[in-house]
């Protein structure tokens, strides 16, 4: 054979392979799937994540109402519910020995201001102190130091000084929440360490802890003394001078007979204000104006002094206390959003901030949450004290997010990627792409996206088998919104 019909075959057998590898090429392309797929095209929209959470709906101010006499209950005037005035009266106790006791007192008064008719005018004359009136002098003077230290009250400066250490206290609780709320910002855009937020939250803690302190000491400051106190007082020193009269009637002689008249006299008296007063006291009342939110007393119950008899919603509206597990009260923070519902008002939705955070959890049965305090919007409600409502927690929003459903954020060698269809060709291209935040269904895609682009969202298993370059059909546009979060999406791989 001839060296050119050599080179002749040799060039011929190359461009045959050539042929065969491109058509070989050609025809395996053409045996790659073709998956039917939904898509959907990305539009900025409001995104939020939440936090779920059961409560109850409680009055913002309560006050308890106690029996300041001890009886038998004869009678309870209110129910829960009721809506009642100061000075209403709300349970009145058996009054039958109190007012046997009345005319008891009545008698002694007449019989003691006879006795007092038989003597003379007093007698000038003085004898040496026993140890005995000297003890009830001691005692009667202690008795008026103590009324008057109880009708002076606290002092201008006690209550300046009270009330600047509240003044302080509150402008600390302020600062403290301002800047947690600016550590929270700065944590969550990466800008400061978890050390110095916590640092944040535990300075936030101690600051409320102090204003409450300083809030009930001028609270208590400012409500002394009270008429109770002042009854007290003055009954402890009628006692004194009841026994000082009757030291000094075991001392003299004709003086001595006058004196013990006239105390049996004041005796009498002191005992018929006592009645008086207790008779009063039997009138149970309540102090302010509320809402009756529950009588733990019935009819013929026995109660006894300082036991109470019934609690009061005062007026100013009511808040929620929400029940947050400890898996999510980390993405809580004064200040955010929050929404619920309650059956008891069904198809109505309620909104209100985030006011208060409990410093520690609280068992509920056997999984800790902490208690979170929600403020309503202002307006009215018909939200009742005891109501259970259902509460979501916005801890995260934002108005112009690119969001997608998270099935179709996939992770592959430590990147999180999507498939966007090109267009023109119906085929795919698998992006890198940096995610925000997520909820139970959506993703926030902070890059690698932009408005417009259409992103595969077919379900898992399609979305692992797809590459790039593969060739995609779409399916019928549907008439929901494309937006919808959650779409359920059904995938076929063509032939």
């Amino acid at each position: 054979m001839s060296r050119r019909r050599r080179t002749i075959l040799v060039v011929a057998g190359l461009v045959g392979i050539v042929v065969l590898t491109i058509l070989g090429s050609k025809l395996s392309g053409e045996r790659r799937p073709t998956y039917t797929v939904d898509t959907l095209v990305v539009e900025p929209k409001e995104f939020a994540v939440t936090v779920s959470a059961q409560g109850t709906v409680e009055p913002i101010s309560t006050v308890e109402v106690r029996a300041q006499v001890a009886g038998r209950v004869a009678e309870v005037l209110v129910e829960e519910g009721d809506v009642v005035g100061a000075g209403q009266e709300i349970v009145r106790l058996d009054q039958s020995d109190l007012l046997a006791q009345l005319e008891q007192a009545k008698a002694a008064i007449a019989s003691a201001e006879a006795d007092l008719a038989h003597f003379g005018p007093p007698s000038t004359v003085e004898t040496g102190k026993s140890l005995e009136v000297q003890q009830a002098e001691a005692q009667l003077a202690a008795a008026r130091a103590r009324l008057a230290e109880t009708e002076r009250g606290p002092s201008e400066a006690q209550i300046a000084q009270a009330r600047a250490q509240l003044t302080q206290a509150e402008t600390a609780l302020k600062d403290a929440e301002r800047n947690l709320q600016a550590m929270e910002t700065l944590y969550e855009e990466g800008a400061v360490a978890k050390s110095a937020l916590d640092e944040a939250k535990t300075r936030a803690v101690n600051a409320r802890a102090a204003y409450d302190s300083a809030k009930r000491q001028y609270d208590a400051l400012i409500a002394s003394p009270t008429s109770e106190e002042l009854e007290i007082a003055r009954a402890q020193l009628k006692e004194a001078e009841i026994a000082l009269a009757m030291a000094r009637e075991r001392e003299l002689s004709n003086e001595k007979s006058r004196q013990a008249a006239m105390a049996r006299l004041e005796q009498a008296k002191a005992n018929l204000a006592l009645t008086q007063v207790q008779l009063a006291r039997a009138r149970i009342v309540a102090p302010t104006d509320g809402t009756v939110i529950s009588v733990p007393v019935k009819k013929w119950a026995v109660v006894t002094d300082g036991m109470p008899v019934a609690t009061l919603a005062r007026p100013g509206g009511v808040r929620v206390r929400a029940r947050v597990d400890e898996t999510d009260i980390a993405a809580v923070a004064p200040g955010q959003r929050a929404t619920f519902t309650t059956d008891a008002l069904a198809g109505v939705e309620f909104s209100g901030r985030v006011c208060e955070i409990a410093p520690a959890a609280v068992a509920d049965g056997t999984v800790p949450r902490f208690p979170v305090l929600i403020q309503l919007d202002d307006g009215p409600s018909g939200l009742l004290p005891g109501m259970s409502a259902d509460v979501e927690i916005v801890t995260y929003s934002r108005p112009d997010a690119l969001v997608v459903p998270l099935q179709a954020v996939l992770e592959k060698n430590g990147d999180r990627t999507l498939f966007l269809v090109d267009p023109e060709t119906s085929t795919v291209k698998e992006v890198k792409v940096t995610v925000g935040r997520e909820s139970l269904m959506d993703a926030e895609i902070l890059g690698g996206i932009d408005r417009g682009d259409e992103v595969v969202v077919g379900d898992a298993t399609v979305l692992k088998k797809l590459k790039d370059g593969d060739r995609v059909k779409r399916r019928a546009e549907k008439k929901d919104d494309a937006q919808t979060s959650g779409l359920e999406v059904r995938v076929q791989t063509g032939p």
